[in-house]
């Protein structure tokens, strides 16, 4: 499902997602005004107003809660990025010590890493499982970069570099897994559940005024269903049109070119 959503066109995901439910509140109010007499018992109002402000509240908080998750999930994808980036400058500056041949094709390789992250795993990582989100190339350049510096006497490295490369390791690591911290299926069914509730309580209260009646309705309606959007526009960090970006891997392909060979 997740999938079909972010392969579709922004607009038209901000379409399907918005504005097919709006359209469809205020048809659905307008519709049931005018099938329906007004209720004789005016406090039949007062107790689903109260009933409502209960369920609205209640509902507010899930949406809200949600939100703060998938966007701090998103922060911390953006941060493992970041992180892994620069454990990559850190560990081409290490290497910098090594002599020659072997610190250039240290560089070659820890270039060729992060041009690996950025054209191949960036463009799999969405399809969320492990085994198509890690580019073979980019585990090939960080093996044979441990290869040679076990190669290299004691004597001519850095000893920092060992450091380097596992905090590199283990950066990637996380990357990878802050990919797959989506939310879960049971919460879904929660947000969309409660918004469809929370919008027919909408629905049956009565207001004289039908045309107001079915625009208020359609405003709930869309600021929840923005909400739900912005959800969906984030849940997967690597995916979609609002994604982590690749500068921080350019800028250590930058840094890299710029050490001296």
């Amino acid at each position: 499902m997740d999938a079909f959503l972010y392969a579709l066109p922004e607009g038209l995901l901000f379409t399907l997602i918005v504005g097919v439910p709006v359209g469809l509140a205020w048809a659905g109010t307008v519709l049931l005004r005018r099938t329906t007499t007004k209720p004789l018992d005016e406090k039949q109002n007062e107790v689903a107003g109260f009933i409502f402000a209960t369920v609205g509240v209640i509902y507010a908080v899930l949406l809200a809660f949600t939100v703060i998750i998938v966007w701090e999930q998103y922060l911390a994808a953006e941060s493992a990025v970041s992180q892994e980036a620069a454990a990559l400058i850190s560990v081409a500056h290490d290497t910098s010590s090594f002599p020659e041949p072997a610190r250039g094709q240290v560089h070659d390789l820890l270039r060729a890493y992060a041009q690996y992250v950025i054209n191949d795993e960036w463009r799999t990582m969405d399809e969320g499982t492990l085994e198509h989100e890690e580019s073979t190339g980019a585990l090939a350049a960080i093996n044979s970069v441990w290869s040679i510096y076990r190669s290299l006497p004691p004597s001519q490295v850095d000893p920092h570099t060992t450091v380097s490369l596992d905090n590199l390791s283990a950066q990637r690591a996380m990357r990878l897994e802050s990919n797959g911290a989506a939310l879960p299926g049971v919460l879904w069914i929660g947000l969309v559940l409660g918004a469809g509730v929370t919008i027919c309580f909408c629905l049956f209260l009565h207001m004289e005024n039908i045309k107001l009646h079915a625009a208020l309705t359609a405003l709930l309606t869309g600021l929840i269903a923005i909400s739900l959007w912005m959800i969906v526009a984030i849940n997967h960090p690597f995916a979609g049109s609002v994604h982590v970006s690749t500068d921080a891997f350019l800028h250590a392909i930058h840094e890299i070119d710029s050490l001296s060979r």
